[in-house]
C-alpha cells in the first residue's frame, strides 16, 4: 500500500479544502509533517485512521455516540459558525497479486443538528468497485487495511510508551506482544473452539438422555398395562351385554307369548271402547233423528211425486181462476167507459150488442182450454213450498244421511267387535308383572352396560392419545440421542483440532519469537546507541522474558533499560513486528521522539525513519525534529509541509516545506488547490 494524496476539509484546524501530496519514491520515503503543539498534527494523523476505518479507528469499545461526538467536535469552527460538513479523503495504491489498483476513500460528513450523517465513498480505478455493494465498503477496507495491523504500522509516542511500559509488565505484555505476532486469531479459533466444545458437551449429556428415554419407555409400559386393562374390561362388558341383549329377545319373545303385547294395550283398548261407545251412542241420536223427520216420505217417493204434481196442477188452476176473474174485472172496467164507442160511427143501438158480444167472446176464450178440476187441497202457497221442500229432502236428503250414519255406525260397532275381543285374549297382570319386571332389569343392565361400554371407549381413546404422544416423544428422544451422539462426536473432533491447534500455536509462536528475535535484535541495534556493547535480543519462551545480551554473553532484562532506552526498544519492536506482519504498509509515527536523548534522536531519525517502510510519514515538532535532524533527513524526504496554526483566523496555514527550509510565505501557493 502507498498513500499517493490526502485531502481533508473543514476538519479540525483545518479550514476549507487542504491536500497534501503524499508521493514518495524508494529514494525519498519520507514525507514530513512539522508543526507545533496544537497545529494539528494528530489531527492528520488521527484523520487518515478515521478515513479508512470510522468509528473502528478509535478501538472496539468506542460507542457509535462518542464516535459522533468526536466528529461533531472535529467540524471546524469558523469565527461566526462550526462547519456544517466536513470531508477528509485519501488516495492510494494497493498491489494485489501483481496487479495495482488505485483507491480513492472518501469519508465526509454532515451536521443535521440533533445528529451527524456519515457517507463512505470507495472508488476503485476511478470507479465504483463493480464486486461491493455500498454495504460492504466499510468489511472491504477493513480486509485491505486491518484494524488491528495498521496499529503496528499507525502510532504515535503516546502508543510507544505503552508498549514500553507493558513491556515492564509482564502479564499485560505477553498478550499484547502475542496479538502484535498475529497470534491472536490463533487463540480466538482456540477460544471459539473451546465454546462450541463447552456448548456440544453441554448439549450431549447421552446418559441424560437414557435415563430420559427409560422413564419415557416405563410410561410407556404403564400405559400399554393400562391400555389392555381397559381393552379386556370392554370385551367383557361387550360379551355380558351380548348374553343380556340375548336374554331380553328371550323375555320379550315369553312375553309375547303369554300375551304381552295385548297385554301392554290393554288400558288402551279400554279407553278406544269408551270412546266409541260414546261415538255410536251419538251417531244413534243422529239417526233416530233423521228417521223421525222426513224419513217416512222416503219410504214413499212415488206417492211423494203424485202429492208434489197434484199441488203443482192445483196451483196453476188457482192461477187461471185468479186471471179470469182480474180479466172480467177490467173488461167490465174498460166497456163501462161511455166514450168507448160513441166516438165511432157505431150506432148507440149497436154499441151495447157489440159490448156484450166482446164480453161472451173474452169469457168463452178464457173457458176455451180450461182443464180445471176439482181443487182437493187447500194449501197456501207457503204451505206448498213446505210441502215441495219435505218431499225434496225425504227424496234426496234422508237417504244419504241415513246411509253415511248407518255406516259410519256399523263400523264403530265392528271395531268395539274386535276390541272386545283383544281384551279377552289379554293376559291378568299377575301372569305377565313377573316377567315384565325381569324384563325391566334385563333392560336396565343393558342401558348400564352400554354407559359403561361409552366410558371405557372414551378412556381408550384418551389412552391412544397419551400412547401417540409419548411414542412421539420417545422416537424425539430417539433422535436427539441419535443428533447427541452425533454432537459428542463433533466435540471429540474438535477437541483433536484444539490439540493440533495448540501444537501449531506453540510451533508458530516459536517460530515467530525466533523470527521477532532476530528482527528485533537488527532492529535495536540499528537503533541503539549501544550497538557495540549489545549483541543481540534475547526472547524466552514461556515467561516470555526478554533480555539485551552483551557481547559478552551477559543478559540483562528489558526491564533494567532506562526510559529513553525503552522507548527505542518499543520503536525497534513495531518496527520488528510490522515487518514480520508482511503487510507492506507506510509507517505513520506522530511525535516518536519526546523522551530520547540526542543520540537516540539521530539513530532514529538516520536509521529508522528512511528505512521503516517503503513510505514513512512523520509527525513532528521543530525540537524533535530539529534543524540538524532536518538536514540528516532531508535527503530521505520527498515531501515537507509546516502546519502553522493562525492564532488570529483560528485555523492552521498549510505551506510546503518545515520549519527552516524554503520560504513559507512563497511556497502556500504552490500546494495544488490548497484553499486558505
Amino acid at each position: 500500500m502507498k498513500l499517493n494524496k490526502l485531502v481533508i476539509t473543514d476538519f479540525g484546524p483545518y479550514r476549507g479544502r487542504n491536500e497534501f501530496d503524499l508521493k514518495t519514491t524508494p529514494e525519498s520515503p519520507v514525507i514530513l509533517f512539522g508543526g507545533r503543539n496544537g497545529a494539528g498534527k494528530t489531527t492528520l494523523f488521527q484523520g487518515i485512521q478515521i478515513c479508512l476505518h470510522g468509528r473502528s479507528a478509535l478501538g472496539r469499545r468506542t460507542s457509535e455516540g462518542e464516535y459522533k461526538d468526536l466528529v461533531r467536535s472535529k467540524l471546524h469552527d469558523y469565527p461566526d459558525e462550526s462547519a456544517t460538513e466536513a470531508s477528509i479523503r485519501l488516495e492510494f495504491e494497493y498491489a494485489h497479486m501483481g496487479e495495482v489498483d488505485h483507491y480513492t476513500v472518501t469519508r465526509s460528513w454532515r451536521d443535521r443538528g440533533k445528529s451527524i450523517v456519515e457517507n463512505l465513498d470507495v472508488r476503485r480505478n476511478g470507479n465504483l468497485p463493480s464486486d461491493l455493494d455500498k454495504e460492504q465498503w466499510e468489511d472491504f477496507l477493513k480486509e485491505l487495511i486491518p484494524p488491528g495491523v495498521s496499529q503496528l504500522f499507525f502510532f504515535d509516542g503516546e502508543k510507544i510508551q505503552e508498549l514500553a511500559t507493558a513491556i515492564e509488565d509482564d502479564d499485560s505484555f505477553e498478550d499484547s506482544l502475542l496479538s502484535l505476532l498475529g497470534l491472536e486469531l490463533v487463540d480466538r479459533l482456540d477460544a471459539d473452539l473451546s465454546i462450541y466444545v463447552s456448548q456440544k458437551i453441554d448439549e450431549s449429556g447421552v446418559e441424560g438422555i437414557n435415563e430420559e428415554l427409560n422413564e419415557l419407555r416405563e410410561t410407556e409400559e404403564e400405559f400399554k398395562q393400562e391400555m389392555a386393562d381397559l381393552q379386556d374390561a370392554r370385551t367383557t362388558r361387550e360379551e355380558e351385554l351380548a348374553e343380556v341383549e340375548e336374554k331380553i329377545d328371550s323375555k320379550e319373545a315369553q312375553i309375547a307369548k303369554e300375551g304381552g303385547a295385548y297385554a301392554d294395550k290393554r288400558e288402551e283398548l279400554k279407553d278406544r271402547r269408551v270412546e266409541l261407545d260414546t261415538k255410536i251412542d251419538r251417531r244413534k241420536d243422529d239417526i233416530r233423528s233423521i228417521v223421525t223427520g222426513a224419513y217416512p216420505f222416503a219410504l214413499a217417493p212415488d206417492l211423494c211425486q203424485s202429492v208434489v204434481d197434484r199441488l203443482q196442477t192445483e196451483s196453476e188452476q188457482q192461477e187461471q181462476a185468479a186471471a179470469r176473474e182480474r180479466l172480467s174485472e177490467e173488461l167490465d172496467t174498460l166497456l163501462a167507459q161511455d166514450n168507448l164507442l160513441t166516438e165511432t160511427d157505431i150506432p148507440d143501438d149497436a154499441s151495447e150488442q157489440i159490448t156484450t158480444r166482446i164480453r161472451t167472446a173474452m169469457e168463452d176464450r178464457l173457458v176455451e182450454g180450461s182443464t180445471e178440476s176439482k181443487l182437493l187441497h187447500q194449501f197456501s202457497a207457503t204451505q206448498r213450498q213446505e210441502m215441495y221442500s219435505l218431499v225434496d229432502q225425504a227424496l234426496n236428503d234422508v237417504p244419504a244421511e241415513l246411509g253415511e250414519a248407518t255406516t259410519e255406525m256399523e263400523s264403530m260397532v265392528r271395531e268395539r267387535q274386535q276390541i272386545e275381543e283383544k281384551l279377552g285374549r289379554a293376559p291378568d297382570k299377575e301372569v305377565l308383572s313377573p316377567l315384565v319386571d325381569e324384563l325391566n332389569d334385563l333392560t336396565e343392565r343393558r342401558g348400564a352396560l352400554k354407559s359403561e361400554l361409552e366410558d371405557l371407549e372414551e378412556e381408550i381413546g384418551k389412552m391412544e392419545t397419551k400412547l401417540s404422544r409419548l411414542e412421539n416423544q420417545i422416537e424425539n428422544k430417539r433422535k436427539e440421542k441419535s443428533e447427541v451422539e452425533g454432537v459428542s462426536e463433533r466435540a471429540n473432533l474438535a477437541n483433536r483440532v484444539q490439540a493440533v491447534l495448540k501444537e501449531y500455536r506453540e510451533e508458530i509462536a516459536e517460530e515467530k519469537l525466533r523470527q521477532l528475535e532476530s528482527v528485533l535484535s537488527e532492529r535495536y541495534l540499528a537503533l541503539s546507541n549501544k550497538s557495540e556493547f549489545y549483541d543481540k535480543v534475547v526472547v524466552e519462551e514461556g515467561q516470555l522474558n526478554i533480555f539485551v545480551e552483551t557481547i559478552h554473553g551477559n543478559r540483562k532484562p528489558q526491564s533494567d533499560l532506562s526510559a529513553g532506552e525503552r522507548q527505542i526498544f518499543a520503536t525497534s519492536l513495531l518496527w520488528a513486528l510490522a515487518e514480520i506482519s508482511g503487510r507492506p504498509l507506510p509507517f505513520i509515527v506522530d511525535t516518536p521522539l519526546g523522551r530520547l536523548d540526542q543520540p537516540h534522536r539521530e539513530n532514529l531519525v538516520q536509521n529508522f525513519f528512511p528505512e521503516a517502510s517503503h513510505q514513512v510519514l512523520v509527525f513532528s515538532t521543530d525540537t524533535e525534529i530539529d534543524n540538524q535532524h532536518y538536514d540528516d533527513l532531508s535527503e530521505s524526504v520527498a515531501q515537507a509541509y509546516h502546519l502553522d496554526y493562525n492564532e488570529m483566523d483560528g485555523c492552521t496555514d498549510v505551506s510546503t516545506g518545515y520549519f527552516w527550509s524554503g520560504n513559507p510565505d512563497s511556497e502556500k501557493a504552490s500546494i495544488e488547490g490548497v484553499t486558505q
